[in-house]
Parts: structure tokens; sequence; C-alpha cells
């Protein structure tokens, strides 16, 4: 049974079989992507030595995941979807706390901040 962690994933079947033991020096990998407000996950096949291309959204709601250049299975997946969730969260609260003391600090030396 596929221990999803409470997060909607749709499309984690076809992600899987999407994965692949790319051979070795041959630069491929797969990029895998989610989106938090629909729930869908998918891939993108990547050939670059050293993984210096990559696909970029323009969607915030779109969160890289990761990188694999090995087969992952769905439980691989759903489980790195989540650690991903849970690192995107935890830097929007840090941002906002951050946001906040220098709000605080700005209060107390009237400057204003952009």
């Amino acid at each position: 049974m596929l221990d999803s962690h409470n997060l909607v994933i749709k499309g984690i079947k076809k992600a899987s079989g999407a994965t692949s033991n790319w051979w070795p020096c041959s630069g491929g990998y797969t990029e895998i992507f989610y989106n938090t407000k629909t729930g869908e996950v998918w891939t993108v096949d990547q050939v670059s030595f050293g993984q210096s291309t990559y696909t970029v959204y323009d969607d915030p709601s779109v969160i890289k995941v990761t990188n694999t250049e090995v087969k992952m299975t769905m439980q691989e997946i759903a489980d790195a979807i989540y650690l991903a969730v849970c690192k995107r969260n935890a830097d929007e609260i840090y941002w906002a706390a951050c946001r906040r003391e220098a709000e605080k600090w700005n209060d107390k030396q009237n400057f204003q901040i952009g």
C-alpha cells in the first residue's frame, strides 16, 4: 500500500514508470516535479553532463522534487515529494520570520524595505 503522507498525488504510477536506470556516463537523468495545488506529478528526461540542463516552471505551485539517474518506485517518489513539500514549507516559514524581524528592525530604525 502506497503511503502518500496525506498528500494528493496524481500520476505517480506513470512517473515511476518513466524513471529508468540511465547508462553510466550517458549524462542522462530524469527530473521529477510536483504541483502542490493539483497534486500532479510528472517527469522530464534530460541529457546533460553535470546536470546543467534543467526545466524551470513559472508557477510557484510547481516544485522540483529531485533528479534521478536510477529507477524509482512509487513509494520512493511519494517519499521524495513529501520531503520536497516539507522543505518548501520550512523555507516559506523561515523567510516569513526573517521578513517580520526585518520589519521590526526597520520600524525601529525608520527605514523602508522594498
